[in-house]
């Protein structure tokens, strides 16, 4: 225990009241203010001073209600990491909570109460209590029983003080990588135009006469190892990188087996299943690192061949980022539960094509912008090492 710091549990501290019944459908234009638990997920940050939606009055005043400092957190989401997603309310006003969320009343610093809720301490305890498999669950009564710190006032506001800080920079760096992607596409514009204008009377060719999309093999579940080649799933293709907080692998003789379905550094790979929630990004796309060699391609998962003569690698990889492209998949693979694109279907698409000259020109831009990206991308996980090592100083 630090000097000076008592040890307490969230219970002793302070009081807990759980949101009540406020769905989607009860949402109107001209309401009072309320917020959704769905909106801690995703809406809100260390602290919140605004609302998004509204409800009508009587609803409201049969809620329960929110006022500045209370700690607003979820009680229920798909993993145990979700779980409490918190957020100080700092708003003028009052709010109405919803139900799956709960406030925390009390005496202290709100953004500290939060920033403990992120630490690693918080998450060893609260693992222990929350229950479910596809949906996980956790009670008040149990948040109640974790320990929680508690240092002076003034203590904790140089504690906010120094997070908040370093948090601040990581947000500066990644609406710096928001400008880079902007002006990525500015150029883009500016060099080709509108492509559904095709104003400046480009070639329009079927994306199989330049290209070749190839699918991924239906690799199955059986054969999946802890250890061997990873298996580029539709889970994998996030923005711009493939990303392995999920790790399939095939055994080593299978991917020898497959060899057409390897990847290589610089591929360009799409998800084929379009998502059913509409308001996600439904097209997924992605590049192919050194770093995530070895590695093959799975069903429902692309890859873009790119040929000699006819289309720049980075010229098409920016195009295929434009909203244009991205409703044009859209279109396709409306049906089912889990609607899907076929590739063929991707070859029909008809797209306006620059010379290739003015590709490459368009791709040494691009490259002087991937170069500055790289360079933010290293400061942003430099500065959330930093937050981590300090999150941990504190309240580990």
């Amino acid at each position: 225990m630090r000097e000076g710091w008592e040890h307490k549990t969230f219970g002793e501290v302070g009081s807990f009241f759980r949101g009540k019944n406020i769905q989607k459908t009860d949402f109107v234009e001209n309401g009072l203010p309320c917020i959704h638990y769905g909106q801690i997920h995703t809406k809100f940050g260390i602290t919140a001073d605004t609302h998004y939606s509204t409800i009508p009055s009587e609803l409201y005043e049969k809620s329960v209600i929110a006022s500045k400092g209370d700690v607003l957190f979820t009680l229920t989401s798909e993993d145990v990491s979700g779980s409490c997603k918190a957020t100080a309310w700092i708003g003028d006003y009052d709010v109405a909570l919803s139900s799956d969320a709960a406030l925390y009343r009390h005496s202290q610093n709100p953004a500290f109460i939060v920033y403990y809720m992120y630490s690693n301490s918080f998450y060893v305890h609260k693992a222990k209590y929350a229950r479910g498999f596809k949906v996980t669950h956790i009670k008040t009564s149990d948040i109640a029983n974790i320990p929680i710190p508690i240092p002076s006032l003034d203590v904790q506001q140089s504690i906010v003080f120094e997070l908040d800080q370093i948090n601040e920079l990581i947000r500066l760096k990644k609406e710096q990588l928001k400008d880079y992607d902007n002006l990525a596409q500015s150029i883009f514009y500016e060099m080709f135009g509108d492509p559904v204008a095709n104003e400046k009377g480009w070639e329009v060719k079927k994306l199989g006469e330049i290209i070749s999309v190839q699918g991924g093999y239906a690799f199955k579940s059986s054969s999946f190892v802890e250890k061997g080649v990873k298996l580029v799933q539709i889970a994998n293709v996030w923005k711009d990188n493939l990303k392995w907080d999920d790790v399939t692998c095939v055994p080593e003789e299978d991917a020898e087996i497959h060899k057409a379905f390897e990847l290589k550094e610089g591929d360009i790979v799409m998800a084929l299943t379009r998502p059913i929630i509409k308001s996600l990004d439904t097209v997924k796309i992605a590049i192919v690192n050194a770093n995530d060699l070895p590695c093959v391609l799975n069903q429902r998962v692309c890859k873009y061949e790119i040929g000699e003569g006819y289309v720049s690698r980075l010229w098409f990889y920016n195009f295929a980022k434009l909203k244009y492209f991205k409703d044009l998949i859209n279109g396709f693979g409306s049906k089912g539960m889990q609607p899907n694109v076929s590739t063929k279907e991707i070859e029909s698409i008809s797209i306006p094509l620059p010379p290739l000259s003015l590709q490459q020109s368009f791709a040494k831009r691009i490259e002087c912008i991937e170069k500055l990206k790289e360079q933010t991308l290293k400061e942003i996980k430099d500065l959330e090492t930093l937050l981590a090592s300090r999150m941990q100083y504190w309240f580990d």
